[in-house]
């Protein structure tokens, strides 16, 4: 490859060459758009604490109930089905009469932030030019705009999982192989932050505490370091595990909701949508408490697997396409407008991300891999999780980030590129 090419930071503060004008210029575009969104959204609705969709439905009853005291309990009663982090945001505005607007507001902040995050984190890792781009692709993110406006756990998830990539890039890279105790205790709290907000962020965050020591080659430092996250998590997470055996009977580290989860993707009705619905009628686990009912589903959830993996096989082909449509896959927003817009921005990013894969790929100095790599797993890790688990564009959100780091790194480049040869032929 000819040109400039992208190289990783040489130190720790290499950040800081993004100005922090730039950062505050992205934030307030971010803001801007969210909340113009989420205003005309407010305007349009004859209710304005009405919530469109089931998940939000529950997680703003679970609010509610921390609120009043009653405990973390959902809509059957059950005390252990989400964890607790985001409930408990919700639960600061859940005693106001307009509770879902400041929700939402502080929904715009948090994603507005996430923009920053992405430009600071591109930043990091290439330069200025990418790190506008990223910050500028995020920010004007229409899914990430939309759901800005939903009380889902994606809009924090997504910046908590950013500043973890963040805290984490230093050690990733070659040049800081070791890593400083801070940085490590940074990247354990939050890793803890992550599960806490998600649980099925424990599998991501374990997968690169393995990717890490791997990268290194075993390093001592870097083992020590990555068991140390992986013990504070542990340790972290005791006391919702002891709180759980004291209200359910189970001492559950997560939550009582992995197996009618499992049970929604691959249980014999599946069809790579969810139909939670329909699933919690059934009778057969009508009257069983939730440790009970988690177990119930897990069994059926494995017996349905192990019946015919032709069809798991088959079904995740169907969900994989779910997740990364470039369209919205909810039927209220199957419109000409909302599918030609979805699909005029989806469609790039995919491209150019693709594209900026096989550039760093093909690098001759071999670190183009590791960037790749780097900003990747998310994507990889969703699409693995979502071959049993339904599909949804909701659930690719976390991994659209870092995506659009690597679709504003290849358009930088493809540029650069283009000026060369056309500067080259005019000589």
């Amino acid at each position: 490859m000819t040109g400039r090419q992208p190289q990783p930071s040489s130190s720790p503060g290499a950040p800081a060459r993004v100005p922090r004008r730039w950062l505050l210029l992205i934030f307030l575009l971010a803001f801007s758009l969210r909340a113009g969104w989420g205003t005309w959204r407010l305007a349009g609705s004859d209710d304005t604490t009405r919530l469109e969709f089931p998940d939000e439905q529950q997680y703003w009853l679970m609010a509610q109930s921390l609120y009043s005291g009653d405990g973390l309990v959902d809509e059957l009663g059950f005390r252990a089905t989400r964890m607790p982090l985001y409930p408990a945001l919700l639960a600061l505005s859940a005693g106001s009469a307009h509770g879902v607007i400041w929700a939402k507001a502080w929904h715009w902040v948090v994603g507005a932030l996430a923009a920053a995050l992405a430009m600071y984190l591109a930043g990091a890792m290439f330069d200025r030019r990418v790190a506008l781009g990223a910050g500028l692709w995020v920010a004007c993110d229409p899914f990430l705009v939309f759901f800005s406006s939903l009380l889902l756990t994606e809009t924090l998830s997504i910046a908590l999982l950013l500043a973890l990539w963040i805290a984490a890039w230093p050690i990733w890279r070659a040049a800081d192989a070791r890593g400083s105790w801070p940085r490590w205790l940074a990247v354990a709290a939050l890793a803890v932050a992550c599960v806490y907000a998600r649980e099925s962020s424990a599998g991501l965050i374990g997968l690169l505490l393995v990717l890490l020591i791997g990268r290194h080659r075993g390093r001592r430092r870097v083992v020590a370091g990555a068991a140390g996250v992986a013990g504070l998590v542990v340790l972290a997470l005791l006391p919702w595990a002891w709180r759980n055996q004291h209200v359910t009977g189970d001492f559950c580290f997560l939550t009582h909701r992995g197996g009618i989860s499992l049970y929604d993707g691959v249980g014999p009705q599946a069809r790579g949508d969810s139909d939670l619905g329909d699933i919690k009628q059934m009778p057969a686990v009508q009257g069983l408490n939730e440790v009970e009912w988690n177990r119930y589903f897990l069994r059926e959830a494995k017996r349905a697997m192990a019946a015919d993996p032709g069809r798991i096989a088959r079904l995740a082909v169907v969900k994989w396409a779910r997740l990364w449509n470039p369209i919205p896959n909810v039927e209220t927003y199957q419109s000409a407008v909302i599918r030609l817009l979805a699909a005029a921005w989806t469609l790039p990013t995919f491209a150019l991300a693709a594209a900026a894969v096989i550039l760093l790929g093909c690098r001759r100095d071999g670190r183009g891999g590791g960037v790749v790599l780097w900003l990747l797993l998310p994507a990889l890790y969703a699409t693995a999780l979502h071959a049993l688990f339904v599909g949804s564009v909701r659930y690719r959100l976390g991994a659209m980030p870092m995506l659009e780091v690597l679709a504003a790194w290849a358009l930088v480049e493809l540029w650069g590129r283009c000026c060369r040869r056309l500067r080259t032929h005019d000589v």
